[in-house]
């Protein structure tokens, strides 16, 4: 495969955009105030038309961080749950999360010509896609060109921004959602084993982590 330089990189990429029609940008914290100074808008602004809030859910019986007990569940989602498992497990590893929203299934930042509107202040994810050092996904890009002309090793890069995502959920188990994020997006979606099973909002997200433990 030839070397590209980065202006080369970059055409490729944003004559493409087919990643930004398939997939969900996750937000860390650090990156709102970027990307609200590109666009010229506050974060609360940029929080609450350009984001949705995503909690996933996967069953866990044992202790741990962002362990919760089923029982404080709002009647809804435990509904949820028991409609697609059968059963309610006794407490769930919630994962609440902040997501740009997709409009007509693609990324909000995406036009007709291509050319990613917040480019400079875009997310990790969108980063370091599509050599996301992460076994098993690379594979699953065949569909982009840039994947197809070069590959690059980007495990250090992707390293470090894994150990945000980790840092940023302890600090959700510290503080609480809420308390972390300020003006964070009232409604969204939440995912049960990474299928998607419904809508929730702040509240409900609230009322799932009452029980978290202060430390």
């Amino acid at each position: 495969m030839t070397k590209l330089t980065k202006k080369q990189e970059s055409g490729i990429c944003l004559s493409c955009g087919e990643c930004c029609k398939r997939y969900y940008i996750t937000l860390l914290k650090d990156e709102v105030g970027p990307i609200a100074k590109e666009l010229k808008i506050s974060q609360k602004k940029f929080l609450n038309e350009y984001c949705e809030l995503h909690v996933k859910i996967f069953p866990k019986s044992t202790p741990g961080i962002l362990t919760f007990p089923t029982i404080f569940f709002p009647k809804k989602i435990g509904d949820m749950i028991k409609e697609n498992l059968g059963y309610s497990p006794q407490g769930f590893f919630v994962l609440p999360q902040v997501v740009l929203k997709r409009k007509g299934g693609i990324c909000p930042f995406l036009p007709e010509d291509l050319k990613c509107g917040i480019y400079k202040s875009r997310p990790g994810p969108c980063k370091l896609f599509p050599y996301i050092a992460v076994p098993g996904y690379r594979e699953s890009y065949p569909f982009c060109p840039l994947f197809r002309k070069q590959w690059k090793d980007y495990s250090k890069k992707s390293r470090s921004y894994f150990k945000k995502v980790k840092t940023y959920f302890h600090l959700i188990e510290d503080k609480g959602f809420t308390k972390f994020w300020r003006n964070p997006p009232i409604k969204g979606k939440i995912f049960l084993n990474e299928t998607l099973i419904g809508k929730i909002n702040l509240k409900e997200l609230e009322l799932m982590m009452v029980n978290r433990k202060t430390k």
